[in-house]
């Protein structure tokens, strides 16, 4: 199977943000099991998961890892899921995964291509969790520092909480689908605001609002920026993979100190990237931060190009800082949070769905 079969065939069934943020730093290969557990949104029979070996996006000040940097060599050594009624729970088989018919894979250095698992024959209902188990070794690998999951590693004394493993990128269901949403942003859309394992971030509550035959797909990840996107490497090439992507990106280049003439210019490269492959897209104004200074003026600079000018170009503009900002003149100040807690997220996603339901907002062709 291609990259190109395995978009045809899988698509989302988890609302978790999962990307790759981090590579690990060890001075020498080290072995490590690690588990997590994923809520699945619909169910299906057959699932295949997408892994690759390059960063995502920018993380913190870019001292560490930067978007496009391409991991070590790096062994997959095992690969284990099972289903569970509930996040915590021991499930009742536990499956080997295969790569190409074998129980691991070698990842190579300087290879940034997306890579995925055999099928897996898991016969999931929506609301299920899977259990994910993973053993590698390597000394320079992707993981994901800020995923609103609880993540463990084991060691001598059991589980301890440990994000330093790799993650997949996409938990591909092959049930038919009839249109593949994709949330393109940074921590905010991603869930950070959010209590971990809780799916209470406004994409998650979005997908639970909109028909069953909608596949959601959130491409959130802490610290992006819209000049990471813009970059077109392996992080906007999955959002291109969608039918619709929705686009909230600029509180970390504001916060980078980038200013408006620049964050404008990088939307409007990733707006015309994605309708170049065929995307509709779905233009997000950029959540107010409680910024000050100059970054409060070029956050209002930001969005009224986006509104005014960007918008023309978009399929359809949400207006994300007029739902989580405070009135005039105040609009850049939060009031549920820079990261939206539960209750915040729950008033975006009802006034996403609300614009969806009386025609103002259009994910559809």
């Amino acid at each position: 199977m291609t990259l190109k079969d395995f978009y045809g065939t899988y698509s989302s069934d988890s609302t978790a943000g999962a990307a790759n943020q981090v590579l690990t730093a060890d001075p020498e290969p080290m072995t490590r099991t690690g588990r997590t557990w994923f809520r699945l949104e619909h169910g299906g029979e057959n699932y295949s998961l997408l892994f690759s070996n390059q960063i995502d996006s920018t993380f913190a000040d870019g001292s560490i890892s930067r978007a496009n940097d391409v991991g070590g060599d790096w062994d997959i050594l095992s690969l284990r899921l099972g289903l569970c009624p509930e996040r915590g729970a021991d499930p009742a088989v536990l499956r080997t995964v295969l790569f190409d018919g074998q129980e691991g894979r070698r990842v190579s250095a300087g290879n940034p291509e997306p890579f995925f698992t055999d099928p897996i024959p898991l016969r999931a209902k929506g609301g299920e969790w899977m259990y994910y188990e993973i053993t590698v070794r390597g000394a320079r690998y992707p993981y994901h520092e800020e995923m609103a999951l609880n993540v463990s590693v084991l060691d001598g004394d059991g589980w301890r909480a440990d994000k330093r493993i790799p993650v997949p990128l996409m938990i591909g269901s092959d049930r038919p689908v009839s249109l593949r949403l994709g949330f393109l942003g940074d921590s905010i859309t991603q869930g950070c605001g959010t209590a971990y394992d809780s799916y209470t971030h406004w994409a998650a509550k979005i997908a639970e609002g909109l028909p069953s035959d909608i596949s959601v797909w959130d491409l959130g990840i802490g610290y992006a920026r819209a000049y990471d996107a813009a970059s077109d490497g392996g992080w906007l090439a999955r959002a291109k993979e969608c039918d619709t992507v929705n686009v909230c990106l600029g509180v970390n280049d504001l916060c980078r100190g980038r200013n408006a003439e620049e964050i404008s210019g990088d939307l409007t490269t990733i707006v015309r990237a994605l309708k170049k492959a065929g995307c509709r897209v779905v233009l997000f104004t950029v959540p107010p931060f409680d910024f000050e200074g100059e970054a409060k003026e070029y956050w209002y600079a930001v969005n009224r190009y986006l509104r005014e000018t960007l918008s023309a170009e978009a399929d359809a503009l949400f207006d994300f800082a007029a739902v989580l900002g405070r009135p005039a003149p105040e609009e850049h100040r939060s009031v549920w949070g820079g990261h939206p807690n539960a209750e915040g997220c729950r008033i975006a996603a009802n006034a996403y769905l609300k614009e969806l339901a009386d025609g103002t907002l259009s994910i559809r062709r």
